[in-house]
């Protein structure tokens, strides 16, 4: 085909060729269009989630005293918990979960809810003591619903539940490092003080001009009466 015979089929085509130009262009709008909507969702969901707080409420055990368990509260999410509220019941209502309600319910803020609670920020509650009524506690079951709201007004509600029948037979060996770290510093600081009030004084042996004296005097003496030996021998 020459050059003439192909623009010749081009004029007379053009109307076809021009139809599917504007459905290709057409196409690549509506992709576009797609891909730009997609984008904008994932950046919402992206600035949603780095204000989004979550909160997380577990059963805590000391390690320093097994015997011994709290409730933490933190917010494990990006953004700040604002106008944070609790609830705590008992799936089955018993005693143990009675109990457990009443000494957790001694911190002030898990009855009247906290304002604000920054990310990463924790709270422990007041504790109770798992060996008073251990058969009762132990099987008890909590349910803790929590209400918040995010920095931009989302409103959040969590159900969050507590068993404590997972801390059954729970023990540890030896003392946690940093409990015994922190026992040795306290010991070295009332040391100190003692040693700066003048309440206890260093016992120190010396070792004096005079001491070292005797000591040259009883060598030269047990060399002369070794010489003499060898020389009478």
């Amino acid at each position: 085909m020459t050059i003439a015979e192909f623009l010749c089929f081009l004029n007379t085509n053009e109307g076809v060729f021009s139809t599917i130009f504007s459905g290709i262009v057409m196409l690549a709008t509506v992709v576009y269009a797609f891909l730009t909507h997609s984008l904008v969702k994932e950046t919402k969901h992206m600035r949603e989630l780095q204000t989004k707080p979550k909160i997380e409420v577990i059963a805590f055990l000391k390690e320093e005293f097994v015997n011994i368990i709290t409730l933490r509260v933190k917010n494990i999410g990006l953004g700040p918990a604002l106008d944070v509220c609790f609830r705590l019941e008992g799936e089955s209502q018993t005693d143990g979960e009675k109990e457990l309600i009443q000494d957790f319910s001694r911190s002030q803020f898990l009855m009247t809810g906290l304002r604000y609670l920054g990310p990463g920020q924790e709270l422990q509650t007041r504790y109770t003591e798992i060996t008073e009524n251990y058969s009762e506690k132990i099987k008890a079951r909590l349910m803790i619903e929590v209400t918040y709201n995010s920095s931009a007004g989302k409103s959040y509600k969590d159900k969050i539940p507590v068993y404590f029948e997972e801390f059954e037979g729970y023990g540890t060996l030896g003392t946690p490092h940093l409990y015994a770290i922190a026992q040795s510093l306290e010991k070295i600081e009332k040391n100190l003080d003692h040693l700066a009030t003048g309440f206890k004084r260093l016992k120190t042996d010396t070792y004096s001009e005079k001491d070292r004296r005797r000591e040259r005097q009883d060598l030269e003496e047990k060399m002369e009466r070794y010489q003499q030996n060898n020389t009478n021998s």
